[in-house]
């Protein structure tokens, strides 16, 4: 009979574990970091020379933050978007790169596995973390703008390709289609990329997955600048929404933090420059009332499971209809994406350089 018993734990153990149900204690780290130098191709003093060797400065700084946040028993790090900093040149759609004649942009991407990735994923061997690291990825003639996630053992576990692009990334980049959670061995992760999260129904597809937490590797910070993220209200409302977690990782010395399912900002430096950022987070805890009125009225504590449960999706086809009403409204606005012509016009009007 003990022998029984022994072997019914082991068994309902590793079920659990094999399907996600073991939820744990687990050190989130975020790189909070400012960008090294890079070409202002509006100024008739760059230097098309420097651009490989300033992507590469900016790519080693990030991987010496990854390396901090492992030697402090970080078990995930999380990079900003683009850490080989060279969305910028996305706009020079005319400059071509001198060593390979593509347009710089793309030359610019790298493929997956590759050299970079290595890189990565040698730390994350070295120090048993998962990471996400966010970079141009180059698929043939396709770019990507792509968070690469790799597990304790530096392999790579899965790619978030972005899936909805600002305008002007429309103009080089592809767009993804997936949305994909991850299970690693303390909770279930997902990628939202810059954009996506301004997007609820992207969150949203997530939670209804099963994801616990959800990185926004970013340009585009919600909170106001040199303020908490407790001004960041689109990040809380899609927490609390989704009774998430959702962190935000964004270059620069402010905009980077864990937001809880509650809607509290839970870890964040503001103002500190180029360092990590640590939240332990129990994932094995639910967001739940502390009223027994609730409780009662409910069925259920469990706010999450209650709003889950409550959903009426026969009633949200809309959401999914590719011609909404409203779009008449803007029937007469037609976007630069895929119309070249316009773009290189676009370029023309922005420069504010000496040419």
């Amino acid at each position: 009979m003990r022998k029984y018993n022994c072997f019914l734990i082991l068994f309902l153990l590793l079920f659990s574990v094999a399907f996600g149900q073991q939820k744990r204690k687990a050190k989130i780290a975020l790189v909070q970091a400012t960008a090294l130098p890079h070409q202002d191709l509006f100024m008739d003093s760059s230097d098309l020379a420097k651009v490989r060797p300033q992507m590469m400065a900016n790519f080693n700084k990030l991987l010496g933050l990854f390396t901090e946040a492992g030697e402090m028993g970080a078990d995930l790090v999380c990079g900003p978007e683009d850490m080989q900093n060279i969305g910028a040149y996305g706009l020079h759609i005319d400059v071509k790169d001198p060593e390979t004649g593509k347009i710089l942009a793309d030359a610019l991407a790298v493929p997956v596995p590759g050299l970079l990735t290595d890189m990565v994923a040698a730390i994350a061997r070295k120090y048993n973390m998962y990471i996400i690291a966010p970079i141009y990825e180059a698929v043939g003639s396709k770019v990507y703008n792509t968070a690469v996630i790799f597990n304790r053992q530096g392999d790579i576990m899965g790619k978030h390709r972005k899936t909805v692009l600002p305008v002007l990334e429309t103009w080089l980049v592809s767009t993804g289609d997936e949305y994909e959670v991850f299970e690693t061995d303390f909770a279930s992760i997902a990628v939202a990329t810059c954009w996506e999260i301004f997007y609820p129904e992207i969150s949203s597809i997530y939670a209804l997955k099963g994801a616990d937490i959800i990185f926004n590797p970013t340009m585009a910070k919600d909170n106001k600048p040199g303020q908490s993220l407790e001004t960041a209200s689109m990040f809380i409302t899609r927490a609390k929404d989704n009774s998430v977690y959702i962190a935000p990782v964004v270059r620069g010395s402010d905009g980077n933090g864990v937001i809880d399912f509650n809607g509290e900002v839970v870890a964040e430096a503001v103002g500190k420059k180029d360092c990590v950022i640590m939240a332990e987070i129990d994932f094995s805890k639910e967001r739940v009332s502390d009223s027994k009125w609730w409780e009662t009225i409910n069925g259920t504590n469990n706010i999450k499971a209650m709003r889950l449960k409550s959903r009426r999706p026969e009633t949200y086809r809309l959401l999914v209809d590719p011609n909404p009403p409203v779009l008449e409204r803007y029937k007469n606005i037609h976007l630069t994406t895929g119309d070249r012509e316009r773009q290189l016009k676009a370029v023309e009007e922005v420069d504010y350089g000496s040419n």
